[in-house]
């Protein structure tokens, strides 16, 4: 099966509708994942939530996604985010709100584990940018692959008897006898200098993976930043991806 993994839309509507349409021009792609923060920092939560909803099998809940509707204490975000947050939450209508609340912080499906940060401990926003920071993941993973967004960063991380190594080939086919830690990247804030969306094609049956990276219209993404009255940072960043 081809899996399409999504992940930190952060309410850019432009970015997410870029992707989206990449997504359903290729053939095969049997399940639509997204692995958390569909809203912070962007101007649309609203009708991300709604594509979300309408385009995915399987979402769980990101920290900005709980951060919006009181499950995280947004005290521990830096002034920007924190801002951001509280905008969201003031802006989200009650069904939203209750969507966000009953997403799940990991899952298992298709021997496929999901988590936003990490799948220990999910609900302390790990990051795993490091190869030290991947070790307890690994160890505790009942399955070889395991997909998390958070750090806005595309990586692979390759455990091979053991021996941890990064990745950062766009195009990866996977050995059968290792593990690996996926992150496809953000659609709606790239930082890895990157400005395009990022997401991930995943063929289980030829274990093969690809980053694929869209286009999309910043400008208007930053206009409605502004527009809304959010720190003019998070459209400034938008950019020049970071």
């Amino acid at each position: 099966m081809k899996y399409a993994i999504i992940s930190d839309i952060h309410g850019n509507l432009e970015a997410f509708q870029k992707v989206l349409t990449e997504i359903r021009s290729m053939k095969g792609i049997g399940k639509v994942v997204c692995l958390g923060d569909i809203v912070g920092y962007g101007a649309d939560p609203q009708k991300c939530i709604d594509l979300t909803r309408g385009n995915s099998d399987i979402i769980i809940a990101g920290n900005h996604d709980y951060a919006a509707v009181g499950k995280t204490d947004v005290s521990l975000f830096n002034p920007v985010a924190r801002e951001a947050a509280l905008w969201t939450g003031e802006v989200l209508k009650v069904d939203y709100i209750n969507f966000l609340k009953r997403l799940p912080l990991i899952s298992t499906v298709d021997n496929l584990h999901f988590a936003h940060g990490s799948l220990y401990k999910p609900d302390e926003w790990r990051y795993l940018l490091s190869i030290p920071q991947t070790h307890i993941d690994f160890e505790i993973m009942e399955h070889d692959i395991l997909f998390i967004g958070h750090s806005h960063i595309p990586v692979i991380f390759e455990n091979n008897d053991n021996k941890i190594r990064i990745i950062t080939d766009y195009e990866v086919d996977l050995d059968k006898d290792a593990k690996y830690i996926i992150n496809p990247g953000s659609i709606g804030q790239p930082r890895d200098f990157d400005p395009r969306a990022s997401f991930v094609i995943y063929d289980s049956e030829k274990r093969y993976i690809k980053i694929i990276r869209v286009e999309y219209n910043i400008r208007e993404a930053q206009r409605k930043i502004r527009a809304a009255g959010l720190p003019d940072v998070l459209a400034e960043r938008l950019g020049y991806g970071r």
